[in-house]
């Protein structure tokens, strides 16, 4: 009995680590006609003096083809295809058109404040500004499949 009760619990704790896990990814889509710049900033940030190495995720980008297929490999961007400021956390990024940017990634997304890392996004384009702040930077995204989160400019 005891042995069919370790066997029973040793199921169950593989079962719930090896559970499913889901990445979102949180994108702004270029759908216009010219480039746009993209600025977004990091809701944990703490400010580092010049000089100081700092590890962030580097932006990535696909094409929008590519974004509609099932999988998709996210192209990180070079150190000298961004900016990044060390001082208040801000990327800003020019996005061409027919490009997806990603701007954060997170797991088993249920909706919850903590799991959004971005504190604002700013879209400028020939098309005007999108400038979301706060909790509105969270919940302007738009479901576009099971894991996908977009912002379109247009």
């Amino acid at each position: 009995m005891t042995r069919k009760c370790l066997s029973l619990f040793a199921l169950v704790l593989t079962l719930s680590v090896s559970g499913c896990s889901y990445r979102y990814d949180f994108v702004v889509i270029n759908a216009s006609a010219g480039t746009i710049t993209v600025e977004y900033r990091l809701k944990r940030w703490t400010p580092v003096s010049a000089g100081t190495f700092v590890d962030v995720e580097s932006p990535a980008k696909v094409s929008v083809d590519e974004f509609k297929q099932a999988e998709y490999h996210w192209q990180k961007l070079s150190r000298e295809d961004y900016l990044f400021d060390k001082t208040t956390g801000t990327f800003m990024v020019n996005v061409a058109p027919q490009e997806v940017l990603l701007i954060d990634q997170t797991s088993n997304y249920m909706g919850d404040e903590n799991q959004f890392d971005l504190i604002s996004i700013k879209i400028s384009g020939a098309n005007g500004v999108i400038d979301l702040q706060g909790k509105q930077a969270q919940t302007q995204f738009k479901i576009e499949s099971d894991t996908k989160y977009v912002i379109r400019y247009r």
